[in-house]
């Protein structure tokens, strides 16, 4: 009998408790709790504003990112808004390109993606993550273009880079607003 007496205490000691805590905070069940009751305890729709580039100058005929990836874990859709300066309708644009990983790092990250749909012929081809920003001039004299893009959630880490295919440097930013 005194042996589960003692057994008993010691499932009550802080001692126990505190093993019990640490060892739950390893496992990926409370990380994945933690996403869903963020998404879930908003009373409006959960949104935030991420700022890639703000006015960043980027160099002619040059592609550029700015690392490390950023979170996007328990949102449902990245809306992307580009905005670069442009003074004709003739000049080449800004395009932009997508990357979607599985940490900061960019581990498994994955710029090319296929969305496997029924009567579609097999072999299905991987697309580009890409974006032309072609067309998207405002006219002088605000002398800008500007477009925006919405893309499913792939993946908990998204990096965004730019493209300027311009043979003059312009300014670029990207803004994102993530929708829970």
């Amino acid at each position: 009998m005194p042996a589960k007496k003692k057994s008993a205490a010691a499932k009550k000691s802080p001692a126990a408790k505190k093993k019990v805590t640490g060892a739950s905070r390893t496992s990926i069940t409370p990380k994945i709790s933690t996403t869903l009751l963020r998404r879930t305890n908003c009373e409006t729709p959960c949104t935030s504003v991420i700022r890639f580039l703000t006015d960043h100058a980027v160099p002619a005929n040059t592609g550029i990112s700015i690392p490390p990836y950023t979170s996007v874990d328990g949102y449902r859709h990245l809306n992307l808004f580009v905005r670069f300066t442009q003074t004709a309708a003739s000049e080449l644009p800004v395009d932009l390109g997508v990357i979607f990983a599985f940490d900061s790092s960019g581990t498994m990250g994955s710029r090319r993606y296929v969305n496997l749909e029924a009567n579609v012929a097999a072999p299905q081809s991987v697309n580009m993550i890409s974006v032309s920003g072609s067309g998207s001039w405002h006219g002088s004299p605000h002398n800008i273009s500007s477009y925006a893009v919405r893309l499913p959630v792939m993946g908990p880490y998204v990096e965004v880079f730019v493209y300027n295919k311009a043979a003059t440097q312009r300014k670029v930013s990207v803004w994102g607003y993530l929708v829970g």
